[in-house]
């Protein structure tokens, strides 16, 4: 978080408005989220996660919450909001009855107050009334009446002074292609097209991480110029996926033996997304099994 504190935030408001995907951005976000936990639970959670666990929580609280009305809410806002202070944000989430209803048929999920005993558009309004003496409760307020995710992960993180500590994170792996490619790849780079350091003697017993391997790679002006190229693709791609809220992005980097040229790549790459200020991890799938 900005300060270093841990953070207790509540979400709360109408069905279908987006307390699940604000859920979802706040745990990518790095804050451990919990979704419809019965009301009498939620002291224990606090006490366990945050008081003891010294962790940040969100959880998330509507008509799907079992002992959920304006005035236990309340009562919860209250106490939470004396004992934590200003470590305590309720953020309330709500769109318009004509949007949450194209919502719900488009999804063709059900409503939590639709029970055979109400149409939709009824169980929508009933909802909508319930929350109107919830909202007063809250610190944020977020109408997502057409908007996009993306929408709400900016309004979300921005009112909550948490949009500054999001960036996507990037993964990057070495691999031979005389096995699979990996799982989860969103981008795969084959380097077999570059000189191979394998057929040059000396060369042979070191790895892509090793100065003389690397030295041999960076005069091949072919496999400078493309991971070059791929360091201007990334530096378009990144800041965007960062600005949608992406959490990771996997780049798999493959060669004949997956110890030469494709690791080479890995490492020129993880350095130049460091000095980038970007959370790098690096996996050398075949070195790791060698070892």
């Amino acid at each position: 978080m900005n300060d270093g504190r841990q953070r207790l935030i509540l979400v709360t408001g109408a069905s279908g408005a987006g307390l699940s995907t604000a859920l979802d951005i706040l745990e990518d976000s790095g804050i451990n989220a919990v979704d419809n936990l019965p009301l009498a639970m939620i002291d224990t959670l606090v006490a366990l996660e945050v008081e003891t666990g010294r962790r940040s929580l969100a959880m998330g609280l509507d008509a799907r919450t079992t002992g959920f009305s304006a005035e236990t809410t309340e009562t919860l806002v209250r106490n939470l909001r004396k004992k934590f202070g200003d470590r305590f944000t309720t953020v309330f989430i709500t769109a318009s009855h004509d949007d949450l209803l194209r919502r719900f048929n488009a999804t063709r999920r059900q409503h939590p107050l639709h029970d055979g005993a109400m149409s939709l558009a009824d169980a929508i309004s009933a909802d909508l009334d319930r929350m109107e003496k919830v909202a007063p409760l809250a610190d944020l307020h977020i109408d997502t009446s057409g908007a996009k995710p993306s929408d709400l992960r900016q309004a979300l993180l921005s009112k909550l002074g948490m949009a500054d500590d999001f960036q996507v994170n990037v993964r990057l792996i070495s691999f031979s292609y005389r096995r699979r490619i990996p799982d989860h790849s969103d981008l795969v780079i084959d380097m077999r097209f570059a000189d191979n350091p394998y057929w040059v003697t000396e060369l042979r017993s070191f790895d892509g991480r090793d100065e003389p391997v690397a030295a041999f790679l960076q005069a091949d002006e072919a496999a400078s110029s493309v991971v070059s190229s791929l360091k201007g693709i990334l530096a378009e791609m990144l800041p965007r996926m960062t600005r949608e809220g992406r959490p990771l992005m996997t780049i798999a980097f493959g060669c004949t033996g997956g110890r030469h040229r494709s690791v080479w790549a890995v490492e020129t790459v993880a350095a130049w997304l460091a000095a980038e200020g970007y959370d790098v991890e690096s996996t050398h799938r075949e070195l790791e099994a060698t070892r």
